[in-house]
């Protein structure tokens, strides 16, 4: 049987986090118009759909209408420009000003170019650059944009950004949105082992050894193609394409579709992460769906330093979540939180 209870000061913690995030969304998105939210996360990270899930519901509270959506590869600014007037044009955090995913980047520099007077916001992003080029590349990302702001989801990318971006673009740090997302079922019962380990299998993983004897696995790296969401969403944007005259219809049902896909990605997360008693992981967004869960979870460095700061920054204080700085002190701390975990019940 799936439950979620959590620790009072872990509860209390997630509810004060959401509550700063609430009240620095409420600062640059008004509530009187309609906006863009930008890019869907067409892929099988779950981390994604976490923020687009939890953003899309901070919206709905505040009855603020998406007037547009559309993934990366679907996005046309003129149907964004007619949809959206001159409201506020939301991208979606993660790694989104870097090279190290250069789509992100571009989706805003293309916005962004299109859009000279509407307001963009960046959400809670990792903005960690990797080099020269890189930081070259981000300070031209709003160039002449007198309204741009970017939130970072850690102080070191809140410095990061600031010493990249020119001073007409606003930086300001913030938890990541995932930690606004209510708390999640548990199925205890469905454990098959004490370890499971979700480790990325990308440029950002910091190549660290796997044991061979613990179950080893990623996010998938695309979506089930043939899903009825995925498949509603593929007609919705084609049919926005051919008859924008259905514009104001297809939008509305793009944006059911896609959140119907968010909430079967982090269905299935949440059954991933419910084969194991404690996770290690060296991705991000898996340990805030543990600390949703009440689940033990230790954190591994990734290659760039994304988890220290955003550890350092949100994440230290929860009752369940571990840092440890390599796979052998992480699977030590695992097997001793195991078996906690099973004392516990």
């Amino acid at each position: 049987m799936a439950t979620s209870i959590l620790n009072p000061s872990d509860q209390a913690l997630f509810e004060r986090q959401s509550a700063e995030i609430c009240a620095v969304l409420d600062k640059y998105i008004p509530a009187n118009k309609p906006i863009a939210f930008i890019p869907f996360p067409f892929d099988g990270n779950v981390g994604n759909h976490m923020m687009w899930i939890a953003v899309n519901a901070y919206l709905e509270t505040r009855g603020i209408r998406v007037a547009y959506t559309a993934q990366p590869w679907t996005l046309n600014v003129d149907h964004l420009k007619r949809a959206v007037g001159d409201g506020t044009i939301v991208f979606l955090g993660g790694v989104s000003v870097s090279r190290l995913w250069p789509w992100h980047a571009e989706v805003k520099r293309k916005v962004a170019a299109a859009c000279p007077d509407n307001r963009l916001l960046s959400l809670p992003s990792t903005m960690i650059l990797i080099d020269d080029e890189d930081r070259a590349e981000a300070s031209t990302l709003f160039e002449g944009h007198s309204d741009a702001h970017m939130l970072a989801r850690d102080e070191l990318s809140a410095q990061s950004g600031g010493d990249a971006f020119p001073g007409s673009v606003n930086v300001e740090t913030v938890h990541d949105t995932a930690f606004m997302l209510p708390p999640q079922p548990r199925n205890r019962q469905a454990a098959e082992m004490d370890v499971i380990w979700l480790a990325r299998n990308d440029h950002e993983g910091a190549g660290f050894a796997r044991p061979e004897d613990i179950m080893i696995f990623d996010w998938p790296s695309t979506l089930e193609p043939y899903s009825p969401d995925v498949l509603s969403s593929r007609v919705c944007s084609k049919i926005r394409d051919v008859a924008p005259v259905f514009n104001p219809l297809t939008n509305r049902a793009l944006n059911r579709a896609y959140m119907s896909v968010s909430r079967a990605m982090l269905r299935r997360g949440n059954q991933a992460l419910d084969r194991g008693r404690v996770l290690v992981t060296d991705r991000l967004h898996p340990h805030v769906l543990a600390a949703l869960r009440g689940q033990y979870c230790v954190m591994l460095p990734d290659l760039y330093g994304k988890n220290r700061a955003v550890w350092d920054y949100s994440s230290e204080a929860y009752s369940t979540i571990y840092w440890a700085d390599n796979p052998e002190e992480a699977l030590d701390l695992a097997r001793e939180l195991a078996a906690r975990d099973a004392a516990e019940g």
